[in-house]
């Protein structure tokens, strides 16, 4: 039997029979009544237990499960965030494997965590090509609980590049609840709910995944260097303070105060030939979490922004062409396979709510893959893709992952 696919949303506020409709729909749209594999992701007001328990009276308890806390998802037909999202897909096949793993601990070391996990899928020893997608709690401490804290990305593949390169296809996502960070996230893994933890889906077989990057960015100044840094914290840039300099990029005609910039500044880091014509896919953005006044300096999300790294100001495109070529040159990619399910990663900060667009370029995305294939997406706040020769985490960016067999 080939590879069957769903997706289905819910806005239900009660979280079983939210999971219990989602599902459904899933099911339906799959056109099956067996399911092998099911991706469960909700924002904050639901209770991820009762969630779970919903999807499972619908699903049957043999099935892997898989998923996150997201603050919004997106189907073919359907974007909803601020609000009570689930999204949920299904996939049943008879020649394609469904495994999941899950590794705990992420408040105390990232880079531990990377490894262990990559240990776990290689013990595996899959003979067949396989795919992975991986999913760690983005925040480590919530802002309700105190002063917002991240745990980071960059740690996290290090461990990971250890137990899997040369790299399988490969893409992730830092998982949050809210865009706030302000309450804590939680990753499904088979009947365990967990917290800060890092969860990998790995497919083999017949099936394939092949990625696509889409920035939405082009670069705004010339390469500036940065001097000094503090983990995720540029302290000067070009020798002087780092918000200094930003504000003389900006120019003496720009509305934006230090208080707009999170959230907002974008840096590229360019992974491909300095003065080469622009590529998307061989840059790195890097989005400003916060800003220090005291110290003048920019509070990123990632902390591999080291002195001596040199960075460009990036520029947002209003222009939305760019999805309808990624996605076009992407399709291309499967040289005759037949798509069998989209999974799209997007960072929140690209909702029209809080980038300031005046329309949802995942809107965009539906139009050009929502009547290919079945599309579950999610907001995130940091995702993982390969740029240039090596896996790397990125920001104010969507991974668009198709499967095809």
């Amino acid at each position: 039997m080939p590879t069957n696919a769903g997706v289905g949303h819910s806005e239900r506020t009660t979280s079983f029979e939210a999971g219990q409709e989602a599902a459904q729909a899933a099911m339906a749209h799959a056109g099956t009544d067996k399911c092998d594999f099911v991706m469960l992701f909700a924002s904050a007001p639901h209770d991820p237990i009762r969630l779970r328990d919903g999807v499972r009276s619908v699903i049957g308890n043999t099935a892997s499960l898989f998923g996150a806390s997201a603050p919004g998802v997106i189907t073919n037909d359907y974007l909803g965030y601020t609000g009570s999202q689930v999204g949920v897909a299904v996939l049943s096949s008879d020649c394609a494997t469904f495994d999941v793993f899950a590794q705990t601990g992420l408040r105390d070391g990232e880079c531990a965590v990377g490894r262990a996990l990559g240990r776990r899928i290689k013990s595996k020893a899959y003979v067949d090509r396989y795919n992975v997608l991986v999913l760690y709690d983005a925040v480590k401490q919530p802002a309700r609980t105190g002063q917002a804290a991240m745990n980071f990305a960059t740690p996290l593949i290090e461990g990971l590049s250890e137990e899997l390169k040369p790299w399988p296809p490969f893409a992730g996502c830092g998982s949050l609840s809210d865009p706030g960070f302000v309450y804590p996230s939680v990753q499904f893994h088979d009947d365990n709910v967990l917290d800060q933890s890092a969860i990998a889906f790995v497919s083999s077989g017949r099936l394939r995944m092949d990625t696509a990057i889409m920035h939405g960015t082009r670069p705004a100044s010339g390469y500036h260097t940065i001097t000094k840094a503090q983990g995720n914290v540029i302290l000067e840039i070009d020798a002087k303070p780092a918000l200094d300099l930003v504000t003389q990029l900006l120019g003496p005609d720009s509305a934006l105060g230090w208080e707009d910039y999170p959230l907002l500044i974008t840096f590229g880091v360019n992974k491909g030939g300095k003065f080469n014509v622009f590529e998307e896919e061989n840059y790195a953005n890097r989005l400003c979490l916060a800003v220090d006044r005291e110290r003048r300096a920019l509070i990123m999300f990632e902390p591999d922004l080291v002195a001596g790294a040199e960075v460009q100001l990036m520029r947002r495109s209003i222009d939305f062409g760019y999805i309808k070529k990624r996605t076009d040159a992407l399709l291309e990619k499967l040289d005759g396979r037949r798509p069998v399910f989209a999974f799209y990663i997007d960072c929140v900060g690209r909702c029209a709510a809080y980038s300031g667009m005046e329309k949802e370029e995942a809107a965009e995305l539906q139009q050009h893959i929502g009547f290919r294939m079945p599309l579950l997406g999610i907001y995130s706040g940091v995702e993982i893709a390969k740029v240039g020769n090596d896996m790397q985490p990125l920001d104010w960016t969507g991974v668009l992952c198709i499967f095809s067999e």
